[in-house]
Parts: structure tokens; C-alpha cells; sequence
């Protein structure tokens, strides 16, 4: 009988060991660089986002809207800096600031200064996608105060 507990024991110890060490999840953005996705934002619009990673915190977006018709091409460009406050293993957390200024044939919005905070979810199961939701402030160059609310879907390479 003790002989037989004996190897159980042993198992149990080994199993106490290893369960900790396979619960740790891998950081699903570790290693992320260059992305290219969608990125729908209010008030200025948005469709093709690249972002790019320059290290684990500091990033940059470029999101261009084109939108055309008979009287010509319009539409907004949107330039943003990146900064990663938390970096979880599924979720990372952030900020962004930028501008976003507007282009068309006939006049247009004004330029909008914009911050938000943004959350990014990473899949384990797609390892190279990322969604994001971001909440914030927008202030265009007349004054005016507007919420801002976004959200994304990026494919990394």
C-alpha cells in the first residue's frame, strides 16, 4: 500500500509544480510591430489604419477616409501618436493624441485635435489580430467640443 502511495504522491507534487507554469498565459502582443486594419472613428472618420510599434509603449497611426463623387475626391487623414500603458496578456491598454485634418474639393470641416483611451483585445486563437475600442475628447480648430468614440480591427505582421 505505501508503495502505491508513493508514486501518487510524487505525481501530485509534480502536478502542484506545473499547474502554476501552464496558467501563466503568453503576452499575445509581445513582439508586435506593423499593422494594417480598419479604424472607424466619430466625429472624424476613418477607414484604412496603419499603426506602427517603434517599441512595447510608443506607436504611431496613420487613418485615411477617401470618399468621392461627381464634384471630386474628399475626405480626412488622421495622425496619431500611440502610447501602450498596459500591457496584459490578452488586453493592453492606451492612450492616443493626434489630428485629423480634413480634405475635399469644396471647403470642409475644420481640423480636429483629438485624445482618446483605448483598449485592445488580442485573440489567442488569431494571434495576428487585434480589436480595439477607444473613448475620448475631440476639439476642432474653431472651438468646438465634441465626445470621440472608435473602434478597429488590425491585422499584424
Amino acid at each position: 500500500m505505501k508503495r502505491a502511495i508513493l508514486p501518487v504522491l510524487g505525481a501530485l507534487v509534480l502536478l502542484a509544480l506545473a499547474l502554476p507554469a501552464a496558467s501563466q498565459e503568453a503576452n499575445l502582443s509581445e513582439g508586435r510591430a506593423l499593422a494594417i486594419g480598419m479604424q472607424l472613428d466619430y466625429p472624424w472618420g476613418g477607414l484604412v489604419s496603419v499603426r506602427y510599434w517603434f517599441s512595447p509603449a510608443f506607436g504611431a497611426e496613420e487613418v485615411v477616409f477617401v470618399a468621392g463623387d461627381l464634384q471630386g475626391l474628399g475626405g480626412s487623414l488622421t495622425t496619431r501618436v500611440l502610447y501602450r500603458l498596459a500591457d496584459t496578456a490578452a488586453v493592453d491598454f492606451y492612450v492616443a493624441a493626434g489630428v485629423s485634418a480634413p480634405f475635399s474639393p469644396y471647403g470642409g470641416e475644420p481640423v480636429v485635435f483629438s485624445a482618446v483611451g483605448g483598449i485592445e483585445f488580442s485573440f489567442a486563437f488569431a494571434r495576428n489580430f487585434a480589436w480595439n475600442l477607444e473613448f475620448g475628447a475631440a476639439v476642432t480648430a474653431t472651438g468646438a467640443v465634441d465626445m470621440s468614440i472608435g473602434t478597429g480591427i488590425h491585422f499584424y505582421f
